[in-house]
């Protein structure tokens, strides 16, 4: 059984709804409520996981609505930073980050891909448009950071079939 269910809640309960299906196994199920016995030890054990079912959903609420909203704002940040050319500070702010979502797999990959790091770049634009394979950005920065590729790979083969033209 997982938290929300222990809670008998939806996952996508609020906070609100959180604590109210607690306290309400709480006033059912709370020791107190009992003689002392088989019948206490089993509330209590009962009452440990709808405590620990508690927590958990409220640190998942926490998560979800506070680092949600504050993830897209350092989202942005990390946008504007690359739009100002400020690309270290970008690749900075991003390995503070402590999860790997599709959104940060693209920025990163722009990132790398801006510093010339095309190789790289490629792995995690791939990364993002495959967590993300709706997602027509990521699509699109991946088939761009490909031709890049190929055309500094022609370039670079060009320029060595030159310098090897020459010598002769």
């Amino acid at each position: 059984m997982n938290e929300y269910e222990v809670l008998n809640i939806p996952a996508t309960a609020s906070r609100d709804e959180i604590r109210a299906a607690y306290r309400d196994l709480a006033r059912r199920w709370h020791p107190d409520r009992f003689m002392a016995g088989p019948e206490r030890d089993w509330a209590n054990e009962k009452m440990a996981a709808i405590n620990a079912a508690y927590r958990a959903c409220l640190d998942g609420a926490r998560q979800g609505a506070g680092e949600a909203g504050g993830e897209r704002e350092a989202f942005k940040r990390v946008q504007a930073l690359i739009d100002d050319g400020k690309y270290q500070t970008a690749r900075k702010l991003l390995m503070g980050f402590d999860t790997r979502c599709a959104e940060w797999n693209y920025l990163f990959g722009a990132v790398l891909l801006k510093l010339s790091e095309t190789q790289k770049a490629l792995i995690y634009l791939s990364v993002a448009a495959h967590q993300a394979p709706d997602s027509v950005k990521y699509a699109r920065a991946l088939k761009e950071a490909r031709q890049l590729d190929a055309t500094r790979r022609l370039n670079s083969l060009f320029a060595r079939r030159v310098r090897v033209g020459e010598r002769l």
